[in-house]
């Protein structure tokens, strides 16, 4: 049974919400975040570019939590937040993150309180009790610049090394398998707390074109959609190769990061031909971000009502891009050589909707809080080839730790 704090929301309008309607979505969070009451450290966002027409979501608290665990974990979170919402007087959004192992459970939360504005142009609701007062502006004071220090760990280079040249000894050994992704993180500690909804607000001012998302601590803005389900059309972006802007060309003709892109277009393409639908590829093009450009394919599909937004998630995840190809066989690689736990980093992220709908990124370019907002694990991973150096894949995961480093200060 999912534990709850309620078992009926409703939706009013946030007073002065005509003002909100066409702001941009950072703009909107920005407008936001001084409705999170002072004694809220842990809030709940997601952020979707301008250009999807998407919701923009703040909320705090929990009023339901559902569990999942499996490879269909997703759907059965999500089955069980269906069966609640039907007792609610509003439309509620949960909002989710699973981490990469299948093995350990994931969940959807539908906050206690949620600011929602549904698409842009539209008024921004407030769904909770009908008990809840309407938030107000509260002071959050100016942040002082904190200063931060990476923990040292200890042979942390050495230890890559050796995990990329394992890899790289199974990709030979074995000429099934053709890729597989690699992780690892840093830990930060700041001489003060953190506040995590300024943290979210930086990054989705930063990174515009990303999906900005924070789930219990969890804080990133990734470039890459896993499922975007509404009105039965399907579509996601999928991202492999990466290199500092002043080399982006490269990317264009350097064969082993266009093979590394074409088997993480596969997984996808593959696995939306097995459930029968015909996949339309736009791709690949250069994802510019700030700190690092991308190879970026664009994946759009017509699925109707057959398939709901977990279900594909459950489907898609891990994909090629965060797992390797063939999925089993890298995913057992990794469990063998890799040293550090995950989490939820290299996850599905993401909202539904008790219609089916949702949008789920791969939880990238993030951080993980722990309690008391003083430390945070930032984490990075990168596709390993049986080319691959260990000494460049190092940089490069150091690389796409900058994006989410720069909003801590």
């Amino acid at each position: 049974m999912p534990a709850t704090t309620t078992s009926s929301l409703t939706s009013r309008q946030l007073p002065g919400s005509a003002a909100l309607a066409e702001l941009t979505g950072p703009s909107w969070l920005a407008a936001m975040t001084p409705l999170l009451p002072a004694s809220v450290d842990r809030p709940w966002v997601w952020l979707s570019p301008d250009a999807d027409d998407a919701p923009a979501i703040l909320g705090w608290g929990r009023a339901a939590r559902f569990t999942g665990v499996g490879t269909a974990g997703a759907h059965h979170a999500w089955q069980e937040f269906h069966d609640w919402a039907q007792h609610c007087d509003a439309d509620p959004l949960a909002l989710g993150s699973f981490p990469f192992s299948r093995d350990e459970p994931g969940e959807l939360v539908v906050p206690r309180v949620t600011l929602i504005r549904r698409a842009k142009g539209a008024p921004t609701e407030i769904l909770s009790t009908p008990s809840t007062p309407i938030p107000r502006p509260a002071p959050r004071g100016v942040p002082s610049q904190p200063t931060l220090t990476e923990t040292s760990q200890p042979g942390a280079e050495q230890s890559w090394h050796q995990a990329v040249g394992e890899a790289v000894a199974a990709l030979t050994a074995d000429c099934q398998v053709q890729k597989v992704v690699l992780s690892r993180s840093v830990e930060l500690t700041a001489s003060h707390p953190l506040d995590q909804a300024r943290v979210a607000q930086i990054l989705a001012e930063r990174f515009p074109g990303c999906w900005c998302y924070a789930h219990d601590g969890l804080i990133g803005a990734t470039p890459e959609l896993l499922v975007d389900l509404r009105g039965g059309r399907f579509r996601c972006r999928v991202l492999a190769g990466t290199r500092k802007p002043a080399w982006s060309r490269e990317l264009l003709s350097d064969p082993k990061e266009q093979r590394e892109h074409e088997l993480a277009v596969a997984s996808v393409t593959s696995s939306l031909d097995a459930d029968g639908i015909t996949p339309e590829v736009e791709g690949p093009f250069l994802l510019e971000l700030p700190n690092v450009t991308h190879l970026a394919t664009d994946i759009t599909a017509e699925v109707g009502d057959r398939l709901d937004a977990a279900r594909m998630v459950d489907d898609l995840h891990p994909t090629a891009a965060v797992c390797g190809t063939p999925r089993e066989d890298a995913y057992r690689i990794i469990e063998r050589v890799e040293t550090a736990d995950r989490g939820r980093f290299s996850g599905p992220v993401g909202w539904m909707s008790a219609d089916g709908s949702g949008q789920w990124g791969i939880g990238l370019r993030c951080g993980q809080f722990s309690p008391g907002s003083r430390r945070v694990r930032v984490f990075a991973g990168a596709g390993i080839m049986p080319s691959s150096d260990p000494a460049k894949e190092w940089l490069e995961t150091g690389a796409k730790m900058e994006a989410f480093r720069s909003a801590l200060g």
